[in-house]
């Protein structure tokens, strides 16, 4: 198998970590990523590649990967003919070691917890025995104010930290380093998240990255598989997104304080990313509130 592709995990506006409950993504390419990641699935069947072997998944599996941690879902193909309008659905959980501070899990009370995110490493399979509990938190998560989702993070990973029930997914001698390019990742990453409502110049990024601008091109796009424009607006529309929900601004406004200068270049790029118009967009969320 080839090397696997560098993700960047475009931050939710309103979390310190990335929070879905949706049809699970089946298009990705096998990548890595500096997020740690729990993966539960409450509905359908599918298949990944997680670190060097296949995977099987389906209703109630819950597995947790370690930073770097090179994966991949795949269609079922058993599945999808069986049930072709289906999408395995489920919830997943990003977030980095620091997203609490850089010491929190250096804490006695979260030594269980850091002991857990470094076996993950090698990807962990919990078993459904033992999940009773953090499954209904998990299940609850959509429905609770972001106050509430953190401290049910909390609580989740405390459970599966004293759970004794687990499988690693890779063997003990399995070794992976995927880390030499995230410092410079990183370094683009904050440099975007910093400036993203401001006019920002693949010159500006490349200077960043210690890179000449065709060079930073080829490089973002073989590590991302995207090139660099798709992520700086889905960056800019995560943000939209937030106003969208949150403010009163009118479409034209919510444009311009994303980044974007032009409404009709945002309202096409919005819809690209998000599959419907801006307004829609809010009059669903307003349906949902």
């Amino acid at each position: 198998m080839s090397e696997p592709s560098y993700r960047l995990i475009v931050p939710q506006a309103n979390r310190s970590f990335i929070f879905k409950y949706e049809a699970f993504d089946l298009a990705n390419r096998w990548h890595y990523h500096p997020e740690v990641e729990l993966m539960f699935f409450i509905e359908g069947k599918t298949r990944g590649v997680m670190g060097e072997g296949f995977q099987h998944f389906e209703e109630n599996d819950l597995v947790l990967l370690g930073a770097n941690f090179p994966h991949v879902l795949q269609e079922s193909t058993e599945y999808s003919r069986m049930y072709p309008d289906c999408k395995p659905f489920g919830l997943v959980i990003q977030f980095t070691e620091d997203f609490m501070g850089t010491d929190f899990f250096l804490k006695p009370e979260m030594q269980s917890i850091r002991q857990m995110i470094k076996k993950a490493q090698r990807g962990l399979s919990f078993k459904k025995d033992s999940l009773c509990t953090a499954k209904d938190l998990l299940l609850k998560m959509p429905a609770l104010s972001e106050p509430r989702k953190f401290i049910a993070l909390i609580e989740v990973l405390q459970i599966l930290a004293e759970a004794e029930d687990y499988s690693y997914m890779t063997p003990k001698n399995y070794f992976y380093d995927y880390s030499h390019d995230e410092d410079r990742m990183r370094s683009v990453n904050q440099y975007v998240y910093d400036h993203f409502t401001d006019k920002i110049t693949i010159r500006d990024v490349a200077s960043v990255a210690n890179m000449t601008e065709t060079s930073f091109c080829r490089y973002f796009k073989t590590r991302c598989n995207k090139n660099f424009s798709r992520f700086l607006n889905e960056v800019r529309i995560s943000y939209a997104c937030k106003l969208l929900k949150k403010s009163n601004y009118s479409v034209t406004e919510v444009s311009f304080q994303s980044g974007f200068n032009e409404l009709s270049y945002f309202t096409r790029q919005f819809k690209r990313i998000m599959g419907v118009p801006p307004q829609q967009y809010r009059m669903s969320m307003k349906e949902l509130s």
